[in-house]
């Protein structure tokens, strides 16, 4: 289940083409695009309140606001649109869901991918089409097309680029419900931009809209299942932008055309002079006073009305307009110290979007309410995070476990070395016996710390768990993709591992040389963030087809003990511990070469020093007194809530000894990235943590796929 928040915000009517007071009838209206977002509304899950998706184009990331009720709206974590570099959106009836569903697509991707949004507490997985009547789909746009074969779904205009011997082509596809074969198929002038779907009239024919190459508008029916020109403005000045609005009246279809970081706007009536028959009326200039960057309709508590935001997003202007007067500007708002990204209607007043002003993407909302012609503010929040999640593979990735699942009891379970498809890089596992042991230090421990009690009984399933911490040779293949794909054509590889580990979001480009000159050969890797280290266990699990986690903190210890009771797991004399470990005395200031000291009972290396590791938990000191509370617990897990502070256990080369005990405990802290350059501070790396690192493990019984989400985000999506 996905996670959802909830802020009151009445957003009913966003980028609307026809005014309506109610909620009981949902439009889909205009995508409004800036130059990192995608913004448009429908009723994805069918409850006949309008809902809201604002899409990051780089990601393809999907952010979505569901109006439980008026005043009540939901937003879900962020959800994969299958899609990268997103240069196009449309919402409509395409799938057999109760709502509306989003179609996406980008040259790059040369694909179109529909998702279905219905349901509000878990992602669809997307429908991907490769579209092969062009090259470069750009913009797409769901409409109802008529002709031959026409059905009640609604189907689909692609405009592509970097076609021969037609570089710029317009597409209609029908919706089939699987393969939306090719309708028709025409010339466009020019590089198709910023399409939506139009109609006059409730009930009446679907139109495009869209800009054509640099100077041109055009409205173009699709009723006969082709592209026909119906209306046309041409002679723009190149760059131009255009929002419709219902300004004349209710049932009117106006634009106004306007040049980014210009202050004029141009308004141009569009006429039904006879059924189907359009043209634009005469155009009327005026001029706003100010640069202007984005203008989006407005449906005012008296009259129609249009919102004007200034300059690079400083400020905003609310104007009334009927199609005849000059715009008036009714009262100018500020972002304070934001930017604006995005302004829209609601029943009441309006709702705006900022962003900081060093940032890339919407972070806040504001919600204004009516009071005459001006608006005053009220309630504000937060967006949801853009932070990586990848739930959207995880079903997937569960179902490839299951079909290679081989070891069934604890008796099947033996030391293995894997490869990982593609590559010239293995690892060693160590099968973990079931068992019971006391978790925890005694009070009269030397060195024994309070978060280290009370001493309580823990019960342990069976597990594997990586012989040595992970190395940089296995770390950087998830952290450079790119060089790991290339080995994929001489090296055994399995295809279907191959594609659902690339889906997998993989770390940012590394700020620093990250071993920071200590080694990478055989060495282990350093400075990831728990999310990193997630990352990599879901990665590794799409691979290979074996469910890998990090540890919980009970099977950790467990299995640092390998049955012991004493303070380490080679006994209680400290003066032993250059045998078993690195540490601050043995190490020469830096991390050493994994599996070069003696190992546990259980033939496990490192696991009191080297580096610490992470584990699931979330850090709390007071935790065990609620566990010794419960007498014998099974697999206790302190699942986070929060980014920080998470633990990490077994001490490192940094360390002293006794911090290299086998009880001994700690959290992660902010400051170990404190001299991390980027804002916001990366979610890949701690810039100050060179003695953090982790190892995995493998339980005998896989959870199911829900199960699977949790343990790869640890509660959070944060370090």
């Amino acid at each position: 289940m996905m996670k959802a928040y909830f802020f009151p915000a009445a957003l009913s009517l966003f980028l609307t083409l026809t005014p309506s007071p109610a909620l009981a009838q949902v439009r889909s209206g205009l995508v409004f695009e800036t130059a990192r977002e995608l913004f448009a509304r429908g009723d994805f899950d069918g409850d006949g309140r309008s809902d809201i998706v604002i899409v990051d184009k780089e990601s393809g990331k999907m952010r979505l606001g569901y109006q439980l009720e008026t005043g009540l709206f939901a937003w879900v974590d962020n959800r994969p649109s299958g899609i990268k570099g997103v240069t196009g959106i449309s919402i409509g009836k395409l799938t057999a869901g109760p709502g509306e569903a989003i179609a996406l697509t980008g040259p790059d991707a040369n694909q179109i991918s529909i998702v279905d949004i219905s349901n509000r507490g878990s992602s669809a997985k997307p429908q991907i089409l490769p579209f092969e009547a062009g090259l470069g789909p750009n913009v797409v746009t769901v409409l109802d097309v008529g002709g031959v074969g026409n059905t009640p779904a609604a189907d689909l205009f692609v405009g592509s680029i970097y076609n021969s011997p037609d570089a710029n082509l317009g597409t209609l596809l029908r919706n089939d419900g699987a393969e939306y074969p090719k309708i028709s198929e025409s010339a466009l002038a020019g590089v198709p931009a910023k399409a939506n779907r139009l109609s006059l009239k409730q009930g009446g024919p679907d139109y495009l809209a869209l800009l054509v190459g640099a100077d041109a508008l055009k409205v173009q029916a699709v009723a006969s299942g082709k592209l026909v020109d119906a209306a046309s403005l041409t002679g723009l000045p190149a760059g131009v932008d255009y929002c419709v609005g219902s300004f004349r009246a209710e049932n009117s279809r106006d634009f106004l055309v306007f040049k980014p970081g210009e202050s004029q706007v141009v308004f141009h009536p569009l006429l039904e002079s006879a059924p189907g028959k359009l043209e634009f009326g005469k155009a009327q200039p005026y001029d706003l006073g100010k640069p202007v960057k984005a203008i989006l309709p407005l449906d005012r508590a008296k009259g129609a009305g249009f919102a004007a935001i200034f300059g690079e997003g400083q400020t905003a202007g609310l104007f009334t307009f009927d199609g005849s007067k000059a715009p008036t500007l009714a009262q100018t708002i500020s972002a304070t110290n934001d930017l604006f990204t995005s302004i829209a209607a609601t029943p009441n007043g309006l709702i705006v979007f900022t962003q900081p002003a060093t940032g890339k993407f919407s972070t806040r909302y504001q919600l204004y309410a009516w009071a005459g012609e001006t608006c005053t503010p009220g309630i504000f929040g937060g967006l949801v995070s853009l932070a990586d999640n990848d739930n959207i593979t995880i079903p997937d990735i569960h179902s490839r476990i299951m079909s290679k699942l081989v070891e069934k009891t604890e008796a099947e379970m033996q030391p293995y070395t894997n490869a990982i498809p593609g590559t010239r890089v293995s690892y060693a596992m160590m099968p973990i016996p079931a068992g019971e042991f006391t978790m925890g230090s005694p009070d009269a421990e030397p060195n024994h710390q309070a978060d280290e009690g009370p001493q309580h009984t823990v019960k342990i399933e069976p597990f594997w768990m990586g012989k040595c911490e992970i190395t940089w040779n296995e770390y950087e293949l998830f952290m450079y993709p790119d060089e790991e794909r290339r080995t994929r054509g001489s090296v055994p590889t399995d295809a279907d591992g191959d594609k659902l580990a690339d889906v997998i979001t993989h770390p940012s480009k590394p700020y620093v040389e990250m071993s920071f000159g200590m080694g990478k050969d055989g060495y282990p890797a350093i400075a990831m963030t728990q999310h990193a280290a997630n990352k990599y266990c879901q990665w590794l699990s799409a691979k290979t087809g074996h469910f890998y986690r990090l540890p919980t903190e009970a099977e950790w210890e467990y299995a640092c003990r390998a049955g012991t009771k004493t303070a380490f797991y080679f006994g209680n004399d400290p003066t032993k511990l250059p045998e078993y470990g690195w540490f601050e005395q043995n190490s020469d200031f830096k991390y050493q070469k994994v599996g070069k000291k003696k190992p546990n009972a259980w033939g496990l290396y490192d696991m009191c020093g080297n580096v610490v590791e992470w584990v699931l938990d979330q850090y709390d000191p007071n935790y065990y007194r609620v566990s010794a509370q419960q007498g014998t617990v099974t697999e206790p897990w302190n699942k986070a809530t929060k980014p920080y502070p998470h633990s990490v256990r077994g001490g490192s080369w940094d360390d002293e000894a006794s911090k290299c005990r086998s009880a001994a405990r700690r959290g992660s802290d902010r400051a170990w990235k404190m001299q991390d350059p980027q804002l916001p501070k990366s979610i890949w790396y701690f810039s100050d943590a060179q003695f953090v690192g982790f190892r995995i493990v493998r339980p005998l019984k896989v959870p199911s796929a829900g199960e699977l989400q949790k343990y790869w985000t640890s509660g959070v999506e944060r370090d």
